[in-house]
């Protein structure tokens, strides 16, 4: 039944009492009026009646008016209930709640037209089916339990049921019930009130899910988070916080305060506060931290204040990002920058200085025969010639480290290397010390450049000789090694594989822990003023990268160092070894053509002068262009090229390609001083290539080319040929791809 309808029956209702209590009246009033005149004749008075008749008039009077009063109070009464009635429809058709009154039974009684707004369904579609069921199946049992404590109790507990739409969706109810009670006390009736909480759920869950994501993001975050007052009190943190600061527990740290347990420098704590009142935000700003075991570590913050309804700030909320591994990456890159720098340097400088120390040691030998050994300035030149090997050996050493020489890898073993220097390695570091060997029989075979492993050899004894200026033991060993991933993890720039060690061991003062990481860059050094030149390990930890190798320090303060060089092992050995005195020619003679390209003057001439005096016939030019055309007009063939690799205008390596289709029986000599991308690939140089090493001896020079001349003939022609044919698919050491060709 509609609203409308209900008010229109009330009204039917109000019109009909009116009539009847209407017609009431007038049946009274004609009922006495026709008594009175059946009763009352004119010409008697009032008085002259019989007692009897005037009682009987004054029964009727006072009946009707009785009935007159009676009847104007069940209007009042009917006034009342209707207004009554009135009243609880407007509150059924305007109460946001659904309103529901069920016998004993669960049949309905009353639902109110809210049901129809809420629900969808009709007071009359209501009433022809039970109350338990639109009740969702899940939910009727705890309805009924519900139920039945309210008619046990008198009232039910709050209550949240499904209940479904007319539409076939699932709406949620907050209900309560309450007994209606009968004259005699007992139980007739359940009026339940109904609330739709549908949408507060449902926002209560999206506020949940919201919640449960923020802490998601919170503590699933990278960054660490905190959230605190301006005086440095923690209220909350998260887990990568808890992590970066190495404490247990969060509620741990929460017990912790910023400026005295977190900040390195409290300072720092209030210069952010400062920051944060008056721009109320700040962004990448590094800061020093402190862990739990108070490890420092460099921490980079954004963060922003946040103000109560005052406008006071009431805490702040940081992002905290642990940059000392990044920081340390990027000075072990600048430290790399400055090492490149220093060898590009170290390469332009070896270029120029090889020359004049050419030319130093090449006039001081000729001065040397000039002079010969009874003349008292023979001495003099002996000396010279000294000092100019020492220039060398220390170009050499920043050629290493700054990783620019020329490596010639050949198979080799590390324990012959080590014996043949047993004898001479006692001279070195001085009779205080005692040396050991301990060498793998089984050691397999390495590829590398043979003189470069002395080189490490010697700088690893020097340094443990300086370790024990009071004298000690020191150890050299070999052995097979197998590293693992767990090894290599803890030991950055190693990989997994088999490796050949050779470790050196003293009894020195050892090595700070602090600084073992440093050890080996290029600007470190244990060298106190005066006591070498500083560049040993940096000269140890170029050879053996360039090598395709690394190393690694153990050392405690104290109690001796331990340097480990794992080279890669070949499994299988290679053709080529170290050549033995008796593969080097002994003759230097030779009349062959040698076209001689350099761009030092003194250098050419000395050269040309040494070449001369072994018999060959020198055609010599300045640069690139030159030797293209003193080539053209020389009529016969040329059997040498010998050239420097860096020179202006054009270099060695494109020179010999012009010159080798009109000279197709020519060989090439290349001279340099260090690595250059034309010749040597990552500073190993491709298979037949010949490199003639700067500053050279008129020995070395002379031995050299009569080498390269003679390296064609005969059966060995034919394997060089097959060499260079295979040459450029197969690298030439191992771990390290052939140099690109230009």
């Amino acid at each position: 039944m509609t609203p409308d309808t209900i008010g229109a029956n009330i009204g039917k209702m109000e019109r009909r009492e009116w009539f009847l209590w209407s017609a009431a009246v007038t049946v009274t009033l004609l009922l006495t009026v026709g008594l009175a005149s059946f009763l009352l004749r004119e010409d008697d008075i009032l008085f002259g009646f019989p007692q009897t008749v005037r009682g009987l008039i004054a029964l009727v009077l006072i009946f009707n008016i009785y009935t007159l009063y009676q009847q104007l109070q069940i209007h009042r009464m009917r006034r009342r209930l209707i207004r009554g009635e009135e009243l609880f429809r407007l509150i059924s058709e305007n109460a946001a709640d659904l309103i529901a009154v069920v016998d004993m039974a669960g049949r309905r009684v009353f639902n109110s037209f809210s049901y129809e707004k809420v629900l969808g369904y009709s007071l009359e579609e209501l009433q022809k089916s039970s109350a338990f069921e639109q009740i969702h199946p899940e939910d009727r049992q705890k309805v009924t339990h519900a139920a039945e404590e309210a008619r046990r109790t008198g009232v039910g507990k709050l209550l949240e049921y499904r209940v479904r739409h007319k539409d076939g969706t699932w709406r949620v109810l907050e209900s309560t019930a309450s007994v209606i009670r009968n004259s005699h006390g007992d139980p007739e009736n359940l009026v339940i009130v109904n609330r739709d909480i549908t949408e507060r759920k449902r926002s209560a869950e999206a506020l949940r899910r919201s919640e449960a994501s923020f802490r998601s993001v919170v503590e699933d975050a990278p960054y660490g988070i905190y959230r605190s007052s301006l005086s440095g009190e923690l209220a909350l943190v998260n887990s990568s916080l808890e992590k970066m600061l190495g404490y247990s527990s969060q509620e741990e740290l929460l017990q912790t305060n910023l400026a005295n347990d977190v900040y390195r420098y409290p300072v720092e704590h209030q210069k952010l506060n400062q920051i944060l009142l008056s721009d109320e935000n700040f962004k990448d700003i590094e800061v020093e931290w402190k862990r739990k075991d108070g490890t420092p570590i460099t921490v980079r913050c954004s963060g922003c204040s946040i103000k109560d309804e005052n406008g006071e700030v009431a805490y702040i909320e940081v992002f905290a990002e642990d940059v000392t591994e990044r920081r340390g990456l990027e000075r072990q890159l600048r430290m790399a920058q400055k090492m490149e720098a220093v060898g590009r340097l170290s390469g332009g400088i070896a270029h120029d200085f090889n020359n004049l120390l050419g030319v130093i040691i090449g006039y001081s030998q000729v001065l040397k025969r000039t002079l010969g050994p009874q003349n008292p300035s023979f001495e003099h030149a002996e000396e010279i010639e000294r000092a100019s090997q020492r220039a060398v050996s220390l170009t050499r050493q920043l050629l290493a480290f700054s990783r620019q020489q020329v490596l010639e890898p050949v198979v080799l073993n590390l324990n012959t290397l080590v014996s043949d220097m047993e004898k001479m390695l006692p001279r070195l570091i001085g009779e205080d010390i005692a040396l050991k060997l301990e060498l793998d029989t089984s050691l397999s075979q390495v590829k590398a450049d043979p003189g470069q492993i002395e080189q490490v050899i010697l700088n690893l004894a020097v340094n443990a000789r300086d370790a024990m200026p009071d004298g000690g033991k020191l150890l050299i060993q070999t052995a097979n090694v197998n590293l693992d991933t767990a090894y290599t993890r803890g030991h950055p720039g190693s990989r997994p594989g088999s490796y050949v060690m050779l470790r050196v061991v003293d009894t020195g003062t050892g090595i700070d822990p602090e600084i073992q990481s440093q050890i080996f860059e290029p600007f470190f050094t244990t060298k106190e003023r005066d006591k070498g030149t500083g560049l040993g390990l940096a000269t140890v930890y170029g050879v053996v990268k360039q090598s395709g190798g690394y190393i690694a320090v153990d050392s405690e303060k104290g109690k001796g160092a331990s340097f480990s060089v794992y080279l890669p092992r070949l499994e299988q050995p290679l053709a080529d070894s170290i050549p033995s005195p008796a593969a080097v020619p002994v003759n230097t003679q030779g009349t062959e053509t040698i076209l001689l390209v350099e761009d030092a003057d003194p250098l050419r001439k000395l050269a040309e002068m040494f070449l001369k005096e072994s018999g060959y016939h020198i055609l010599s030019a300045p640069d690139g262009q030159q030797a293209l055309q003193t080539a053209r007009q020389h009529p016969g063939p040329i059997d040498l090229l010998l050239t420097d690799v860096v020179m202006p205008g054009m270099n060695g390596r494109v020179l010999g390609e012009r010159l080798a289709p009109s000279q197709p029986g020519m060989k090439v000599l290349y001279m340099s001083g260090y690595t250059d991308s034309f010749i040597a690939g990552h500073g190993v140089l491709e298979r037949g290539t010949h490199l003639l090493h700067k500053p050279f001896t008129q020995e070395t020079l002379t031995r050299k080319v009569r080498e390269v001349l003679d390296a064609g003939n005969s059966a060995d022609k034919e394997s060089a040929g097959k060499e260079k044919v295979a040459s450029p698919s197969a690298p030439a050491f191992a771990g390290v791809e052939p140099g690109p060709k230009s």
